[in-house]
């Protein structure tokens, strides 16, 4: 799961240790090594990837595996 990328994609925030993060949907436009980026309707919303759960493509997304950058996360594969 480590190999997926989120850039350009279509997400939905499940579950979030911040309460107020659960809802947010957005198309993600940067994702670092411990956060993503979402534009959503109001803006755009910096998201801490620990302990966050993304629905992507109707599949849930545990966040804690995509910390680290995208390239260091292919090699740990």
């Amino acid at each position: 799961m480590s190999h997926i990328t989120l850039l350009g994609k279509q997400v939905e925030v499940k579950q979030s240790s911040n309460r107020y993060e659960v809802g947010i949907k957005g198309l993600v436009i940067e994702d670092s090594k411990n956060t993503i980026k979402v534009r959503t309707e109001n803006g755009v919303k910096t998201l801490i990837k620990k302990n966050i759960i993304l629905i992507f493509n109707n599949k849930e997304i545990n966040c804690n595996l995509l910390i680290g950058k995208e390239e260091e996360r292919i090699k740990r594969m």
